[in-house]
């Protein structure tokens, strides 16, 4: 193999797949990303008065740093799909096809093709990650909110450090995975090894924080993070193991199996001396046991995910579809979406809210919350006093300028339908996504994309197993 270019510039175009010399092809992937990551934080505002806003408020916000906090892990989570799709490409696994074997033999140096391959991938990704923040912060300057520069060098800096760990750990794990699957399963690896340490080491408590953001040496502070000090341990004992192992690797020539050098058309078997039972082997029996577990992974997922969708629009529907007097009942239990701040904090807006089914003789004591029917509209309150069949109840939270005591009502016990007993937050949020059109695009279009196109997803799966 010999190349009229330097290694630096065979890998340069080799770092990006596609179109392996075209920049414009990098600034797209850049625009894509941004784009994405603008649109995706007009969907997550659509969740602004669901759960969201108590656990992930940093991306809730209406600043810069909401939208350039999504930016850095969407960035991340791209780099890991693309190092994924094309690992074959970027990383070592050339080695075991004997890519290096010739070119040391022609005098290469492997220390010195080991940093162009490092740096070519580096500058791509840089590059693609460089613009597509840049092009993240010129949209969010449409929607004319403060511009604070403080938090943005920060913010690059943690969404690069993330790239520079993932992409060398990636490296040194593909020096000693055999095969291009286990491979991808060690670049997957990476991205979760990084995403533990930075929740073990306190990592995610500095980023998430604005105000601690602004300053940059922050992120260095050991007291409150070793996140970087284990980040720059890892990445410099990556790159000597990388140096040494690539070396010696590429000093040999690697044998193909067995099933490569055999005849087209010939199988090799092993026949059982005892029961004379014929056993196929080599990587054709591979193949089989791997492609009937990838078969079934693949047909096991595409159900559960169909079924547990199509199950998703039903609930959906039936609860829209609730009228007083006819609510949907479930084993006993009434879901409903809350949709008003009066409850708070016992029940927060936008949960999905369980109320017991009961009936005129079961026993309701002083502070539960129950749900009732008042001339033909649903309410939610708490119970204050009991007098007989009459109940005394008023809600627990009175928006600003508003009246205290304007909700008080004296209910029949006939007219409750059902005594609170929990709430699910997640579930309420996720029920106010899927009535965005976002949601109902997902929930309704990508299950019927799905069924009808099963087939060539299943073989595509079963092209990449192979």
């Amino acid at each position: 193999m010999i190349y009229k270019n330097s290694y630096f510039k065979k890998e340069l175009r080799q770092a990006y797949m596609g179109n392996k010399i075209s920049t414009n092809r990098k600034m797209a992937s850049a625009l894509f990303l941004g784009l994405f990551s603008f649109a995706l934080y007009f969907v997550v505002q659509t969740l602004q008065k669901s759960v969201l806003s108590d656990v992930v408020p940093e991306i809730m916000q209406a600043s810069y740093f909401s939208t350039v906090y999504l930016y850095i892990h969407i960035a991340v989570v791209f780099n890991i799909i693309y190092f994924i799709a094309y690992y074959d490409y970027l990383f070592f696994s050339e080695i075991r096809n004997n890519s290096w074997y010739l070119l040391i033999q022609m005098g290469y140096q492997p220390v010195i093709m080991f940093i162009a391959k490092f740096f070519a991938l580096m500058y791509s990704m840089m590059l693609i990650y460089s613009v597509g923040f840049v092009v993240t912060i010129i949209l969010t300057f449409l929607l004319k909110y403060t511009f604070i520069v403080s938090y943005l060098p920060t913010l690059y800096l943690v969404g690069l450090g993330d790239l520079l760990l993932i992409t060398i750990l990636s490296m040194t794990f593909s020096l000693y995975a055999k095969t291009v699957i286990n491979g991808r399963y060690w670049t997957f690896f990476s991205a979760v090894l990084i995403s533990v340490l930075k929740i073990t080491l306190g990592q995610y408590a500095i980023i998430s924080n604005r105000v601690s953001m602004q300053n940059i040496f922050t992120l260095f502070d050991v007291k409150l993070s070793s996140y970087w000090l284990v980040g720059v341990v890892i990445m410099i004992a990556c790159c000597l193991i990388c140096l040494f192992r690539s070396k010696n690797l590429a000093k040999y020539y690697n044998l193909p199996s067995n099933a490569a050098i055999l005849p087209t058309g010939m199988e090799l078997v092993e026949i059982d001396s005892k029961t004379g039972k014929q056993k196929l082997i080599g990587s054709k029996a591979k193949q089989g046991w791997r492609g009937r577990i990838v078969d079934t992974v693949t047909t096991l997922f595409l159900i559960v995910f169909i079924c547990a969708a199509l199950a998703f629009n039903v609930f959906i529907i039936l609860i829209n579809a609730s009228t007083p007097g006819q609510e949907v009942t479930i084993r006993g239990v009434i879901p409903f979406v809350f949709s008003t701040s009066t409850m708070q904090p016992e029940i927060m807006i936008n949960d999905l809210a369980y109320f017991q089914k009961i009936d005129v003789q079961y026993p309701i004591e002083e502070g539960q919350i129950i749900l009732f029917e008042e001339n033909n509209v649903l309410f939610v309150e708490r119970v204050i006093t009991e007098t007989g069949n009459q109940l005394n109840v008023d809600i627990d939270n009175y928006p600003p300028m508003s009246q205290i005591g304007a909700m008080k009502k004296t209910v029949t016990r006939q007219a409750v339908h059902g005594v609170y007993s929990g709430r699910n937050r997640w579930l309420g949020a996720l029920i106010l996504f899927a009535n965005t059109i976002v949601g109902r695009l997902l929930f309704l279009l990508v299950p019927a994309v799905l069924l009808f196109y099963q087939g060539q997803i299943y073989k595509f799966f079963k092209k990449v197993s192979q």
